[in-house]
């Protein structure tokens, strides 16, 4: 028992201790490639160190050091490529170079893996499995095979031990994030700690080829674009570590392949791959968050199959509904609009909203207001992501997901389709969207859902007004309120209360000036008429009708002026 307990506490410092020994070789590399200068503005390290001077060789170093600290780090680099809210342009340029392939392993280091996962006998489900790799990547590689049944297929095999590197790596990380925040402004001002949590949620996923092979097959079911195609999977053998699909036989899209087509058929190309993500985005809410040309095989009569589902993004119907907003509002040119669906992404921050709304309209003025050909989609979401950093506003992963997903969208269209504007191919999918606003059955269930709230809160209702009636009997009432009002808004709210006092005095002037009306008439000519109480009476009624009219007047006059 003591022996157990006392591995246990073993174990735990050196699961504490694990950062603090990679740590230092981190830094170490980094300098060795004289790349000190990004650990000195992070804060973390000081002193003089040998500098690159010009970015060309500065980015190269910083290549070659994320190469030599691994697949990890490798990931890192390319995580990065998409965040030009984060990085110059010129070193986003360098980090996008980063080799996707690596050397591959062993066929004989692989082999136990695919074993192991197929009940300790894989002979039992492929006639052949060939040994060189189709490709290999920095978390694994892929094998051709044929099934018994004679169907080709493809092996995707995690690399032996990656997870366990991976996640000792971004522990690291994530210590010398906070570190990095405790030391330096610029590492807090750009978020340090939020990023590596973002790429830590976004590798580990990719980490998991069973959740991948889940991802697949339900895009598959939700296909229904006439020249898109997605690979058959195995989903009942799909494990964390070995996924099996469809081998796709098909041509990659390079310039030999793209040599051969016509123009028209390049643009049908464009246009189904952005047909199919909005398909994806706005109808099912998953989506292929990675769509560059690699990930892309050029099928018979122009069919395009869809590769690689590592990298995928899920939208709830909340977020859903938030980017269509986000969207009409840009489209209108709305910055009102589109600053308040942005706050509603962080409904916890308190920020300054006038100055947000400026910011939002001239960045919109720079984008929206010149002809909607020269726009760059991916510098405007850069531009936006940089504006909500700047007032600390928390962005969804998965809208940094959709960001990224148009940044490697716009790299693919621009070689299939270099003289076509991205817009012009973006406008031919809007009516997706719109019929997606119009959805019947999406809107049926709204209207469900809505409903059924109002069910919960009006059977609350009871509850809160015997609670409020128990605070007012023991004469502790509780009432909470926080407004933070400009200038112009209590002028809105002073004015809506003339025009509500407006509204209650005119009524008042109606209901008594009918009933003196109706008592005129029926007392006229009565003995009760001549009575001097009715006659006082009916004095102090006109009184208090001049009264209101008096009232009125000086109501109508304080509203215009408002």
């Amino acid at each position: 028992m003591k022996e157990s307990e006392t591995m246990k506490a073993r174990m735990e410092v050196m699961v504490k201790l694990r950062p603090m020994l990679r740590g230092p070789e981190i830094i170490a590399i980094f300098i060795k490639h004289g790349c000190a200068s990004y650990l000195q503005r992070l804060g973390l390290v000081k002193g003089k160190y040998k500098k690159n001077d010009s970015e060309n060789t500065k980015s190269a170093a910083l290549i070659a050091a994320l190469e030599e600290l691994g697949p990890t780090f490798v990931k890192l680099g390319q995580f990065l490529s998409t965040r030009g809210d984060e990085l110059p342009a010129s070193l986003i340029n360098e980090l996008k170079k980063l080799q996707k392939s690596v050397t591959p392993l062993a066929f004989s280091a692989m082999k136990p893996i695919i074993d192991a996962n197929l009940g300790g006998h894989s002979e039992r489900y492929f006639s052949s499995i060939e040994e060189v790799p189709l490709g290999a990547a920095s978390i694994g590689q892929v094998h051709a095979a044929v099934l018994k049944s004679g169907e080709a297929v493809a092996l995707k095999v995690r690399r032996p031990n990656i997870e366990k590197q991976v996640k000792h790596d971004i522990e690291t990380l994530q210590e010398l994030a906070k570190l990095a925040e405790r030391n330096s402004h610029y590492a807090r001002e750009v978020q340090v700690v939020l990023l590596v949590r973002e790429f830590s949620r976004s590798l580990l996923t990719e980490l998991n080829f069973k959740q991948e092979a889940q991802a697949m097959r339900t895009m598959q079911d939700n296909n229904h674009h006439p020249k898109l195609y997605i690979p058959d999977v195995a989903i009942k053998l799909a494990t964390a570590d070995l996924l099996i699909q469809e081998r796709i036989m098909g041509e990659d899209l390079n310039k030999e392949t793209l040599s051969r087509l016509t123009e028209d058929e390049k643009e049908e190309l464009s246009t189904t791959i952005c047909e199919a993500l909005t398909m994806q985005l706005f109808e099912h809410g998953l989506f292929h968050a990675d769509p560059h040309p690699g990930n892309f095989k050029l099928l018979e009569n122009n069919v395009l199959a869809m590769l690689d589902f590592g990298n995928v993004g899920q939208l709830s119907e909340s977020l859903n509904e938030l980017l269509i907003d986000l969207i009409i509002a840009a489209s209108n040119r709305d910055a009102t609009s589109f600053t308040v669906a942005m706050l509603r992404l962080d409904t916890t921050n308190k920020i300054n909203r006038r100055a947000f709304e400026k910011d939002i309209d001239r960045m919109m003025a720079r984008y929206l207001q010149s002809d909607m050909s020269n726009i760059n989609y991916g510098q405007l979401i850069q531009d936006i992501l940089l504006i909500a950093r700047s007032y600390t506003i928390e962005i969804p992963f998965e809208f940094l997901q959709i960001g990224q997903a148009i940044l490697k969208l716009q790299d693919t269209l621009l070689i299939l389709t270099p003289n076509l504007s991205m817009s012009v191919i973006l406008r031919k999918t809007l009516p997706i969207v719109v019929k997606e606003q119009l959805n019947v059955t999406k809107m049926g269930n709204k209207v469900k859902s809505n409903a059924h709230l109002l069910y919960q809160a009006a059977r609350q209702l009871p509850v809160t007004i015997n609670e409020v009636l128990h605070q007012l009997k023991d004469g502790k009432p509780v009432v909470k309120m926080e407004m933070n009002m400009d200038d112009k808004l209590l002028q809105r709210i002073e004015k809506l209360t003339y025009m509500l006092i407006f509204g209650v005095g005119l009524l008042a002037f109606s209901i008594l000036t009918a009933g003196l009306f109706v008592g005129f008439s029926s007392a006229s000519g009565s003995a009760a008429f001549n009575n001097l109480t009715f006659r006082i009476m009916a004095i102090t009624a006109l009184t208090i009708v001049l009264f209101f009219m008096l009232l009125l007047v000086w109501l109508i006059r304080r509203i215009r002026k408002k």
